[in-house]
């Protein structure tokens, strides 16, 4: 064998693993871009796509009469109005022992009294509603169609007396019940954003009296947003619109607020919530009603405070 085939034989043949390898990181990066698009599309299906809830609740809007609306709402006002009229029948055993207590005429409302030159005179009685005592527990009930109409048709008024105004980007807010959760939506209309936007929570009553609410989380679409990102998430996808930001960071302070559960109701009475049990489409509250003095005298306690 000739010295020329042996240099041949054992020369070594050109690697090819620099192409191989640079096939790979093409592949890779390919992969890569794969999975950021299929992940960014995820992202923007989810956040336009709207929870069942929701939907449930615009079929309702939908479907629903302004006057059906308002027999619903009304049915609600009627529930608390019964409340506030507990025990202020004028034939009611407890009005008419209020009256003898406190010297403002006979147990009975048909007894009359007689003078001393015996002429009959009819008591006119004086005893004002407010100030007839009561202190005791009640249940109501309202169902989702009953707490939609609610907040669709009073929830401004009430946030009026109070000082606050809804802002003009939120519409058809909701609050209801869905798989056992309390859940309050709307839709966030600002700039180039529009969507729902949505959020589960729980509420606690204290033995202080207070209650704590505390959101869960929040969803745009379906889509889960952290709280404290919110208000930036928002301002991304109206394309910079402060209104959206300012929006999602009034929600970011909702994640944990304490409140006094206390409905007022007429003739200066309360329904403080002691409790509440979620049902299948609705709320069942369990509610204290009381006289004002009562009431001053239950938050006094509840505070630690002695009442004079």
């Amino acid at each position: 064998m000739s010295e020329n085939t042996i240099n041949e034989t054992n020369q070594t043949p050109p690697r090819k693993k620099p192409a191989k390898r640079g096939r790979l990181i093409k592949r890779v990066i390919l992969l890569t871009l794969l999975a950021v698009v299929l992940t960014a599309g995820v992202v923007i299906y989810l956040a336009k796509s709207e929870p069942a809830y929701w939907k449930k609740h615009e079929k309702f809007l939908a479907e629903t009469t302004p006057q059906r609306m308002e027999e619903l709402a009304e049915q609600v006002e009627d529930k608390l109005k019964m409340l506030a009229n507990l025990g202020i029948d004028e034939n009611d055993p407890a009005t008419r022992a209020l009256r003898e207590l406190t010297g403002q005429g006979p147990a009975n409302p048909t007894d009359n009294q007689t003078t001393a030159d015996g002429v009959v005179e009819t008591t006119e009685y004086k005893i004002k509603p407010e100030d007839v005592h009561i202190n005791t527990e009640e249940t109501i009930t309202l169902d989702n169609e009953q707490l939609a109409a609610v907040v669709q048709l009073r929830m401004d008024e009430w946030m009026l007396e109070r000082g606050y105004v809804k802002p003009k980007e939120i519409e058809d807010p909701m609050i209801a019940v869905e798989d056992g959760n309390l859940v309050m939506a709307f839709k966030l209309k600002a700039g180039k954003f529009d969507a729902v936007i949505s959020g589960k929570f729980d509420l606690t009553i204290l033995e202080n009296g207070m209650a704590v609410l505390t959101l869960k989380r929040f969803l745009v679409g379906k889509l889960p947003v952290p709280a404290d990102s919110l208000g930036e998430h928002l301002r991304r996808q109206s394309g910079g619109d402060p209104r959206a930001e300012k929006v999602g960071e009034w929600l970011g302070k909702l994640q944990e607020l304490e409140v006094k559960p206390v409905i007022e109701l007429e003739h200066r009475r309360r329904a403080r919530v002691m409790a509440y049990k979620i049902l299948k489409d609705g709320l069942e509250m369990t509610v204290r009603i009381q006289d004002h003095k009562t009431y001053k005298e239950m938050n006094g306690a509840l505070a630690g405070v002695p009442v004079d």
